[in-house]
Protein backbone atom coordinates (compact mmCIF):
# COMPACT_ATOMS: atom_id res chain seq x y z
CA UNK A 1 0.00 0.00 0.00
CA UNK A 2 0.96 3.47 -0.65
CA UNK A 3 0.85 6.32 1.63
CA UNK A 4 0.08 9.41 0.76
CA UNK A 5 2.16 12.74 2.39
CA UNK A 6 -0.72 13.56 4.82
CA UNK A 7 -0.16 10.38 6.28
CA UNK A 8 -3.20 8.61 5.19
CA UNK A 9 -3.37 5.27 3.23
CA UNK A 10 -4.93 5.21 -0.22
CA UNK A 11 -7.22 2.70 -0.74
CA UNK A 12 -8.34 3.47 -4.05
CA UNK A 13 -8.07 1.05 -6.65
CA UNK A 14 -5.78 1.64 -9.67
CA UNK A 15 -4.98 4.60 -8.27
CA UNK A 16 -2.58 6.87 -10.00
CA UNK A 17 -0.15 9.77 -8.18
CA UNK A 18 -0.50 13.39 -9.06
CA UNK A 19 -3.59 14.74 -9.87
CA UNK A 20 -6.19 12.27 -10.60
CA UNK A 21 -5.70 11.89 -6.92
CA UNK A 22 -6.33 15.65 -5.93
CA UNK A 23 -9.56 15.48 -8.20
CA UNK A 24 -11.39 12.24 -6.85
CA UNK A 25 -12.58 13.51 -3.21
CA UNK A 26 -14.34 16.72 -4.29
CA UNK A 27 -16.76 14.59 -6.95
CA UNK A 28 -16.88 11.65 -4.60
CA UNK A 29 -18.05 14.34 -1.96
CA UNK A 30 -20.17 16.06 -4.43
CA UNK A 31 -22.08 12.89 -5.68
CA UNK A 32 -22.52 11.74 -1.85
CA UNK A 33 -24.34 15.24 -1.56
CA UNK A 34 -26.37 15.16 -4.00
CA UNK A 35 -27.61 10.92 -2.89
CA UNK A 36 -27.82 12.38 1.00
CA UNK A 37 -29.92 15.38 -0.17
CA UNK A 38 -32.21 12.85 -2.44
CA UNK A 39 -32.48 10.76 0.13
CA UNK A 40 -33.40 13.77 2.39
CA UNK A 41 -36.27 14.61 -0.04
CA UNK A 42 -37.49 11.51 -0.04
CA UNK A 43 -37.69 10.98 3.91
CA UNK A 44 -39.52 14.30 3.87
CA UNK A 45 -41.91 13.32 0.87
CA UNK A 46 -42.24 10.22 2.63
CA UNK A 47 -42.89 11.69 6.23
CA UNK A 48 -46.18 14.02 4.72
CA UNK A 49 -47.03 11.81 2.64
CA UNK A 50 -47.47 9.03 5.64
CA UNK A 51 -49.09 12.16 7.75
CA UNK A 52 -51.46 13.11 4.79
CA UNK A 53 -52.64 8.96 5.11
CA UNK A 54 -52.96 9.23 9.00
CA UNK A 55 -54.87 12.50 8.77
CA UNK A 56 -57.33 10.54 6.14
CA UNK A 57 -57.03 7.21 7.98
CA UNK A 58 -58.30 9.34 11.41
CA UNK A 59 -61.66 10.96 9.05
CA UNK A 60 -62.23 8.11 7.65
CA UNK A 61 -62.35 6.17 11.25
CA UNK A 62 -64.50 8.96 12.21
CA UNK A 63 -66.71 8.92 9.29
CA UNK A 64 -67.28 5.49 9.87
CA UNK A 65 -68.00 6.50 13.50
CA UNK A 66 -70.31 8.53 12.27
CA UNK A 67 -72.05 6.53 10.35
CA UNK A 68 -72.39 3.71 12.27
CA UNK A 69 -73.94 5.98 15.57
CA UNK A 70 -76.15 7.07 12.75
CA UNK A 71 -77.34 4.03 11.37
CA UNK A 72 -78.09 3.25 15.04
CA UNK A 73 -80.14 5.97 15.54
CA UNK A 74 -81.86 5.21 12.33
CA UNK A 75 -82.65 2.05 13.29
CA UNK A 76 -83.99 3.01 16.70
CA UNK A 77 -85.65 5.30 15.07
CA UNK A 78 -87.68 2.99 12.54
CA UNK A 79 -88.51 0.64 15.17
CA UNK A 80 -90.63 3.14 17.04
CA UNK A 81 -91.55 4.22 13.88
CA UNK A 82 -93.21 0.75 13.14
CA UNK A 83 -94.42 0.26 17.16
CA UNK A 84 -96.35 3.34 16.49
CA UNK A 85 -97.70 2.50 13.28
CA UNK A 86 -98.96 -0.72 14.36
CA UNK A 87 -100.45 0.99 17.60
CA UNK A 88 -102.04 3.61 15.17
CA UNK A 89 -103.08 0.67 12.80
CA UNK A 90 -105.10 -0.81 15.66
CA UNK A 91 -105.93 1.93 17.48
CA UNK A 92 -107.75 2.83 13.33
CA UNK A 93 -109.56 -0.69 13.93
CA UNK A 94 -110.14 -0.56 16.88
CA UNK A 95 -112.17 3.25 16.09
CA UNK A 96 -113.24 1.57 12.72
CA UNK A 97 -115.36 -1.63 14.96
CA UNK A 98 -116.85 1.29 17.76
CA UNK A 99 -118.15 3.18 14.13
CA UNK A 100 -119.86 -0.07 13.30
CA UNK A 101 -121.06 -0.54 16.90
CA UNK A 102 -121.96 3.15 16.65
CA UNK A 103 -123.92 2.54 13.63
CA UNK A 104 -125.69 -0.71 14.77
CA UNK A 105 -126.92 1.26 17.89
CA UNK A 106 -128.35 4.31 15.71
CA UNK A 107 -130.22 1.43 13.85
CA UNK A 108 -131.64 0.33 17.16
CA UNK A 109 -132.69 3.62 18.52
CA UNK A 110 -134.29 4.54 14.91
CA UNK A 111 -136.17 1.03 15.33
CA UNK A 112 -136.75 1.81 18.69
CA UNK A 113 -138.17 5.19 18.12
CA UNK A 114 -140.38 3.80 15.24
CA UNK A 115 -141.61 1.28 17.58
CA UNK A 116 -142.08 4.16 20.50
CA UNK A 117 -143.55 6.17 17.90
CA UNK A 118 -146.17 3.84 16.69
CA UNK A 119 -147.10 3.00 20.45
CA UNK A 120 -147.37 6.90 20.70
CA UNK A 121 -149.91 6.72 17.86
CA UNK A 122 -152.04 3.78 19.25
CA UNK A 123 -152.47 5.46 22.19
CA UNK A 124 -153.22 8.75 20.53
CA UNK A 125 -155.88 6.83 18.88
CA UNK A 126 -157.01 4.89 21.64
CA UNK A 127 -157.17 8.50 23.58
CA UNK A 128 -159.23 9.72 20.76
CA UNK A 129 -161.26 6.52 21.10
CA UNK A 130 -161.83 7.69 24.65
CA UNK A 131 -162.70 11.05 23.66
CA UNK A 132 -165.40 9.96 21.60
CA UNK A 133 -166.73 7.43 24.10
CA UNK A 134 -166.88 9.90 26.79
CA UNK A 135 -168.61 12.20 24.27
CA UNK A 136 -171.16 9.27 23.84
CA UNK A 137 -171.38 9.13 27.08
CA UNK A 138 -171.81 12.41 27.61
CA UNK A 139 -174.39 12.68 24.97
CA UNK A 140 -176.19 9.86 26.73
CA UNK A 141 -176.24 11.09 30.08
CA UNK A 142 -177.43 14.00 28.88
CA UNK A 143 -180.17 12.03 26.85
CA UNK A 144 -180.51 9.93 29.96
CA UNK A 145 -181.17 12.95 32.20
CA UNK A 146 -183.49 14.24 29.74
CA UNK A 147 -185.63 10.89 29.78
CA UNK A 148 -185.46 11.04 33.74
CA UNK A 149 -186.63 14.91 34.32
CA UNK A 150 -189.70 13.86 31.45
CA UNK A 151 -190.38 11.22 33.30
CA UNK A 152 -190.08 13.03 36.87
CA UNK A 153 -192.46 15.38 35.14
CA UNK A 154 -194.67 12.67 33.75
CA UNK A 155 -194.37 11.63 37.61
CA UNK A 156 -195.83 14.38 38.89
CA UNK A 157 -198.35 14.85 36.44
CA UNK A 158 -199.54 11.67 37.31
CA UNK A 159 -199.37 12.09 40.72
CA UNK A 160 -201.89 15.42 40.41
CA UNK A 161 -204.09 13.20 37.95
CA UNK A 162 -204.47 10.40 41.01
CA UNK A 163 -205.35 13.23 43.42
CA UNK A 164 -207.85 15.07 40.43
CA UNK A 165 -209.42 11.20 40.23
CA UNK A 166 -209.45 10.70 44.37
CA UNK A 167 -211.16 13.66 44.56
CA UNK A 168 -213.19 12.95 41.61
CA UNK A 169 -213.79 9.59 43.52
CA UNK A 170 -215.05 11.68 46.23
CA UNK A 171 -217.65 13.15 43.92
CA UNK A 172 -219.23 10.29 42.58
CA UNK A 173 -219.16 6.69 43.05
CA UNK A 174 -219.78 5.39 39.66
CA UNK A 175 -217.01 5.72 38.31
CA UNK A 176 -215.18 3.91 40.86
CA UNK A 177 -214.67 0.86 39.40
CA UNK A 178 -213.07 2.56 36.30
CA UNK A 179 -211.10 4.92 38.30
CA UNK A 180 -209.26 1.84 40.42
CA UNK A 181 -208.45 0.49 37.37
CA UNK A 182 -206.97 3.71 36.16
CA UNK A 183 -205.33 4.23 39.36
CA UNK A 184 -203.52 0.33 39.26
CA UNK A 185 -202.38 1.40 35.80
CA UNK A 186 -200.89 4.38 37.07
CA UNK A 187 -199.01 2.89 39.88
CA UNK A 188 -197.60 0.38 37.41
CA UNK A 189 -196.72 3.01 34.99
CA UNK A 190 -195.06 4.43 37.51
CA UNK A 191 -193.29 1.49 39.18
CA UNK A 192 -191.74 0.87 35.69
CA UNK A 193 -190.77 4.39 35.16
CA UNK A 194 -189.06 4.33 38.39
CA UNK A 195 -187.19 0.87 37.83
CA UNK A 196 -186.35 3.02 34.83
CA UNK A 197 -184.71 5.64 36.62
CA UNK A 198 -182.97 3.27 38.78
CA UNK A 199 -181.34 1.21 35.64
CA UNK A 200 -180.42 4.69 34.03
CA UNK A 201 -179.02 5.74 37.12
CA UNK A 202 -177.10 2.68 36.94
CA UNK A 203 -175.74 2.35 33.44
CA UNK A 204 -174.85 6.01 33.97
CA UNK A 205 -172.72 5.16 36.84
CA UNK A 206 -171.28 2.15 35.27
CA UNK A 207 -170.48 4.77 31.82
CA UNK A 208 -168.57 6.81 34.62
CA UNK A 209 -166.59 4.05 35.65
CA UNK A 210 -165.20 1.98 32.50
CA UNK A 211 -163.95 5.91 31.62
CA UNK A 212 -162.25 6.43 35.17
CA UNK A 213 -160.83 2.88 34.95
CA UNK A 214 -159.69 3.88 31.29
CA UNK A 215 -158.23 7.40 32.15
CA UNK A 216 -156.72 5.86 34.69
CA UNK A 217 -155.10 3.22 33.08
CA UNK A 218 -154.05 5.72 29.98
CA UNK A 219 -152.57 7.71 32.65
CA UNK A 220 -150.37 4.47 34.26
CA UNK A 221 -149.21 3.67 30.69
CA UNK A 222 -147.74 6.85 29.96
CA UNK A 223 -146.06 7.25 33.03
CA UNK A 224 -144.85 3.39 33.04
CA UNK A 225 -143.89 4.40 29.02
CA UNK A 226 -141.58 7.73 30.79
CA UNK A 227 -140.17 5.91 33.52
CA UNK A 228 -139.29 2.96 31.28
CA UNK A 229 -137.32 5.46 28.84
CA UNK A 230 -135.62 7.63 31.90
CA UNK A 231 -134.35 4.15 33.29
CA UNK A 232 -133.10 2.99 29.97
CA UNK A 233 -131.45 6.04 29.59
CA UNK A 234 -129.65 5.82 32.44
CA UNK A 235 -128.89 2.68 32.59
CA UNK A 236 -126.96 2.77 29.44
CA UNK A 237 -125.14 5.82 30.24
CA UNK A 238 -124.09 4.03 33.37
CA UNK A 239 -123.12 0.67 31.80
CA UNK A 240 -120.67 2.77 29.02
CA UNK A 241 -119.08 5.08 31.57
CA UNK A 242 -118.29 1.91 33.86
CA UNK A 243 -117.25 0.03 30.83
CA UNK A 244 -114.49 3.11 29.87
CA UNK A 245 -113.49 3.50 33.08
CA UNK A 246 -112.78 -0.48 33.93
CA UNK A 247 -111.27 -0.19 30.57
CA UNK A 248 -108.70 2.50 31.53
CA UNK A 249 -107.88 1.34 35.08
CA UNK A 250 -108.19 -2.71 35.43
CA UNK A 251 -105.32 -3.07 33.55
CA UNK A 252 -102.25 -1.64 31.31
CA UNK A 253 -103.06 -1.00 27.50
CA UNK A 254 -102.38 -4.05 24.92
CA UNK A 255 -99.25 -3.13 22.65
CA UNK A 256 -96.99 -4.89 19.85
CA UNK A 257 -93.55 -4.11 21.66
CA UNK A 258 -92.21 -7.47 22.93
CA UNK A 259 -94.42 -9.89 20.92
CA UNK A 260 -95.09 -11.79 18.01
CA UNK A 261 -97.00 -9.61 15.48
CA UNK A 262 -100.00 -11.08 13.43
CA UNK A 263 -102.08 -9.38 11.23
CA UNK A 264 -105.91 -10.75 10.48
CA UNK A 265 -107.40 -8.68 7.75
CA UNK A 266 -111.32 -9.84 8.09
CA UNK A 267 -113.97 -8.50 5.26
CA UNK A 268 -117.37 -10.07 3.43
CA UNK A 269 -117.03 -9.99 -0.42
CA UNK A 270 -120.64 -11.04 -1.82
CA UNK A 271 -121.58 -12.35 1.28
CA UNK A 272 -118.60 -15.01 1.58
CA UNK A 273 -116.04 -14.60 4.49
CA UNK A 274 -112.79 -13.45 3.43
CA UNK A 275 -109.86 -13.98 5.51
CA UNK A 276 -106.04 -12.23 4.90
CA UNK A 277 -102.92 -13.30 6.98
CA UNK A 278 -99.36 -11.90 7.64
CA UNK A 279 -97.01 -11.99 10.18
CA UNK A 280 -93.57 -9.77 10.80
CA UNK A 281 -91.71 -12.47 8.80
CA UNK A 282 -94.25 -12.45 6.52
CA UNK A 283 -95.66 -9.13 5.77
CA UNK A 284 -97.44 -9.62 2.58
CA UNK A 285 -101.00 -10.39 3.08
CA UNK A 286 -102.48 -13.87 2.12
CA UNK A 287 -105.43 -15.16 1.36
CA UNK A 288 -106.35 -18.09 4.20
CA UNK A 289 -109.36 -20.60 5.24
CA UNK A 290 -110.41 -20.21 8.73
CA UNK A 291 -109.48 -23.42 9.74
CA UNK A 292 -105.69 -23.26 7.97
CA UNK A 293 -106.11 -19.64 10.18
CA UNK A 294 -107.02 -21.82 13.60
CA UNK A 295 -104.11 -24.43 12.92
CA UNK A 296 -101.81 -21.65 11.82
CA UNK A 297 -102.59 -19.11 15.10
CA UNK A 298 -102.43 -22.08 17.39
CA UNK A 299 -99.06 -23.41 16.07
CA UNK A 300 -97.40 -19.71 16.11
CA UNK A 301 -99.18 -19.73 19.45
CA UNK A 302 -97.05 -22.65 21.13
CA UNK A 303 -93.97 -21.83 19.25
CA UNK A 304 -93.70 -17.95 20.80
CA UNK A 305 -93.00 -17.71 24.29
CA UNK A 306 -93.79 -14.29 24.58
CA UNK A 307 -97.14 -13.87 23.32
CA UNK A 308 -98.82 -13.12 19.75
CA UNK A 309 -100.09 -9.73 19.45
CA UNK A 310 -102.98 -10.09 17.27
CA UNK A 311 -104.26 -7.52 14.85
CA UNK A 312 -107.80 -7.73 13.39
CA UNK A 313 -108.17 -5.35 10.48
CA UNK A 314 -111.60 -4.45 8.96
CA UNK A 315 -110.65 -2.41 5.69
CA UNK A 316 -113.69 0.82 5.02
CA UNK A 317 -115.99 -1.49 3.04
CA UNK A 318 -115.86 -4.55 4.58
CA UNK A 319 -119.37 -5.81 4.56
CA UNK A 320 -119.57 -6.75 8.11
CA UNK A 321 -121.95 -6.19 10.71
CA UNK A 322 -121.04 -5.01 14.29
CA UNK A 323 -121.54 -8.39 15.54
CA UNK A 324 -119.95 -10.35 13.17
CA UNK A 325 -116.77 -7.83 13.91
CA UNK A 326 -117.16 -8.06 17.10
CA UNK A 327 -117.73 -12.20 17.61
CA UNK A 328 -114.54 -12.33 14.96
CA UNK A 329 -112.47 -10.04 17.06
CA UNK A 330 -113.52 -11.92 20.09
CA UNK A 331 -112.78 -15.32 18.42
CA UNK A 332 -109.25 -14.15 17.88
CA UNK A 333 -108.20 -12.28 20.79
CA UNK A 334 -109.50 -14.63 23.60
CA UNK A 335 -108.00 -17.82 21.78
CA UNK A 336 -104.88 -16.44 20.31
CA UNK A 337 -103.71 -12.78 21.91
CA UNK A 338 -101.46 -12.54 24.70
CA UNK A 339 -103.80 -9.64 26.34
CA UNK A 340 -106.44 -12.50 26.83
CA UNK A 341 -104.55 -15.12 27.36
CA UNK A 342 -102.96 -13.31 30.50
CA UNK A 343 -106.60 -12.12 31.43
CA UNK A 344 -107.46 -15.71 31.35
CA UNK A 345 -104.56 -16.72 33.94
CA UNK A 346 -105.88 -13.84 36.04
CA UNK A 347 -109.51 -15.45 36.69
CA UNK A 348 -110.11 -17.53 39.22
CA UNK A 349 -110.24 -21.47 38.79
CA UNK A 350 -113.97 -21.67 39.93
CA UNK A 351 -115.47 -18.66 37.85
CA UNK A 352 -116.85 -19.72 34.26
CA UNK A 353 -116.20 -17.28 31.15
CA UNK A 354 -118.17 -17.81 28.01
CA UNK A 355 -117.00 -19.95 25.15
CA UNK A 356 -116.57 -17.25 22.09
CA UNK A 357 -116.49 -20.38 19.77
CA UNK A 358 -120.15 -21.34 20.43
Amino acid sequence: MSQNSDGFIDLRLNHRDGANQESFWPSFTDIMTVIVMIFMLAMVILLVRNMELVRQLRATMAAEREAMELARSTGEEKEDLALQLIAAENELSMLRVQQMRLNEQTRKQQQELGSRSEQVARLQAKNEALTLTRDQLTAEKLTLSQRLSRSESQLKSLQSDRQNLQMELTNTQQQLTSARQQSSRLEQDISDLQQLHESTQQQLADLNQRYRSQSEALQATQREERQSSRQLSELRGDFDSLQVEYNKLIRPARSPEGRYLVEVRYSKVDGEPVIEFATGEQPTFARISRKALNRRLQRLKQQKRNGLYVKVIFPEDSGLTYNEAWAFTSDMHSNYDYYSQEEQADIPADSTTPDTNQ
